[in-house]
């Protein structure tokens, strides 16, 4: 069964308005599609705006419809972690019902500027963070990367995390992270144990290699063989922005889970959440 829960669509940050993407996918044999649009942040315009979610979900309601014959379609939204914020409604944005949520973090807080700055986008803002935030030291902004994964996974409702490492995602072009250190071995870990004891699944993600930031899936091997020995279940995504990327890499991802241990991937459909074999 062939199926992807991380997509995105024009409505936030994607290339492609939903039913092209949906057009792609029936095209590529999915079985199942889930939209997962960013969640409305203030002041940014790579999300859903607050008064452009209702028209996201009928939107996807509309094409659920129209293509049922061929494809299922689910209509989520991948949940931006801000720990000022309230806590997450369970699968809902302000009443309105969603199919599944991601929880993720992409922005670090720097209240002394009141601003969000993102960890996993432009440049600019990684070496501010680096540079001027943290006094030159990368490792304080890894390490607060990964206490606000903490909190959202201790703290908040979700199907499942996304992208657990994507802290990585420019260090490529910056060279800030040694992942052999036994420091960022030591804070996943924590992170991990976290999730293990609320009961999160986490995505391998294959889209930081199909838009060519990283040459690594989300997490990285050694976290993911990490994952296994802590009981993680998992689900594969491509966290897709371009139709074309709907199962980028997925033969990586499904051999990479093999190597890690993995015999099962998780998938959700109309009827709840349930494992397959890979």
């Amino acid at each position: 069964m062939k199926t992807n829960y991380h997509t995105h669509c024009s409505l936030c940050d994607g290339i492609a308005d939903p039913e092209d993407v949906v057009l792609k996918a029936i095209k590529k044999g999915f079985d199942i599609l889930g939209f997962s649009s960013h969640s409305p942040l203030e002041g940014e315009d790579w999300t859903l705006s607050p008064d452009g979610v209702e028209e996201y979900v009928r939107q996807v309601k509309t094409l659920k419809e129209k293509y049922r014959d061929k494809i299922t379609l689910l209509v989520g939204m991948e949940m931006d972690f801000i720990p000022s914020e309230p806590v997450w409604a369970d699968r809902e944005w302000k009443g309105i019902r969603l199919d599944f949520v991601i929880g993720s973090v992409h922005n670090i807080q720097v209240e002394a500027e009141n601003k969000l700055y993102s960890i996993d986008g432009p440049v600019e803002h990684v070496t501010h963070l680096i540079d001027d935030v943290y006094g030159g030291d990368p490792r304080r902004m890894v390490e607060a990367y990964y206490d606000s994964l903490a909190l959202m996974a201790s703290r908040e409702t979700m199907d499942f995390i996304g992208h657990l490492d994507v802290v990585k995602k420019r260090n490529r072009v910056l060279g800030f992270l040694d992942e052999s250190e036994p420091w960022y071995q030591t804070k996943v870990e924590q992170v991990l144990d976290v999730i293990v004891q609320k009961g999160h699944r986490i995505e391998i993600n294959t889209g930081g290699i199909s838009r060519g930031a990283t040459d690594a899936l989300y997490p990285s091997q050694p976290i993911l063989e990490k994952c296994f020995e802590k009981g993680i279940p998992v689900v594969i995504n491509s966290d897709s922005h371009d139709p074309e990327h709907l199962d980028g890499e997925f033969p990586l991802a499904v051999e990479a889970a093999k190597k890690a241990g993995y015999r099962q991937h998780w998938i959700l459909d109309q009827t709840g959440w349930r494992s397959l074999p890979l």
